[in-house]
């Protein structure tokens, strides 16, 4: 069996000439110590010794020294998540702002699909007897599509943002974000390759109220497609007519998304060639 991972490029290897400069502020923003843990330690040990001193006093005074070194904490850590935040303002014209309209629309009608998941691996089985007749294995991961914000970034507009297991994009109007922890990269939208497909896929969990059924298997069969006999409790599958997403680019970003209604991510794939 030989098996393809998907999603394992850095995000720091995907860059964009025309965002050398935001992406190195980003990331030296991103890569700062924050401070609050050290404050809180601090603070923490310095509690004690000021309450055996105090222990005479009144307990509206311990009340109070606890809440000022909590709201001590509390402004060094919201200080801590300023430091990091980048502020990105977008004022496009008529045309793009159409564009980025019907690409923003597109990701909110794909993320209405009941089971959406992204694609960590593609392995290829050796004998498909065993895998109820399937030539491929997938190994998935969570997935997201929502309208929101790139972590650590705050516009004037909601994106579409597209959240796997390992990698987070957000696809502003100039150009697409990759998030992965404290890392950020950046994709030109003529760059990015968003390949839609229709795929036949054998669901073994219970099929989402928006698949189509298309046709059945058996979880291990015989060469003429039949149920093996020589297995006990050889429960009879679906086969879904599901749709899968490959946003690619030349310099090693692969990421694959599959949902579950037949053509869900076209109308996304469209608009994200539009937006090149």
């Amino acid at each position: 069996m030989s098996t393809q991972e998907h999603d394992t490029l850095s995000v720091l290897e995907l860059t964009d000439s025309d965002s050398d400069g935001l992406l190195q502020s980003m990331n030296e923003q991103r890569g700062k110590t924050s401070l609050w843990p050290f404050v809180a330690g601090a603070l923490f040990l310095l509690y004690f010794p000021l309450t055996s001193a105090m222990d005479t006093w009144p307990g509206a005074v311990h009340f109070a020294l606890a809440a000022v070194m909590t709201a001590v904490v509390g402004w060094v850590y919201w200080q801590d998540k300023m430091r990091k935040v980048t502020v990105l303002f977008f004022e496009p014209d008529a045309t793009a702002a159409d564009h980025f309209d019907a690409l923003s629309s597109a990701l909110s009608s794909a993320a209405s699909m009941r089971k959406l998941r992204a694609v960590v691996s593609t392995s290829r089985y050796a004998d498909r007897k065993y895998s109820a007749g399937a030539s491929e294995g997938l190994k998935f991961s969570q997935a997201s599509l929502s309208l929101g914000q790139g972590p650590g970034v705050v516009a004037n507009v909601d994106v579409p943002v597209v959240k796997t297991g390992r990698t987070t994009l957000a696809f502003y109007p100039d150009r697409i974000l990759a998030f992965q922890g404290k890392s950020v990269g950046a994709v030109a939208y003529d760059s990015l390759s968003a390949a839609e497909e229709r795929t036949r896929f054998i669901e073994h969990e219970s099929v989402p109220g928006d698949a189509q059924v298309i046709d059945r298997t058996w979880q291990y069969v015989n060469r003429n497609g039949g149920p093996d006999r020589r297995f006990k409790n050889n429960r009879q599958l679906p086969i879904c007519a599901y749709t899968q997403l490959n946003l690619s680019t030349q310099s090693g970003l692969d990421i694959r998304l599959l949902g579950s209604r037949e053509r869900g991510f076209e109308p996304f794939a469209t608009a994200l060639s539009r937006m090149a």
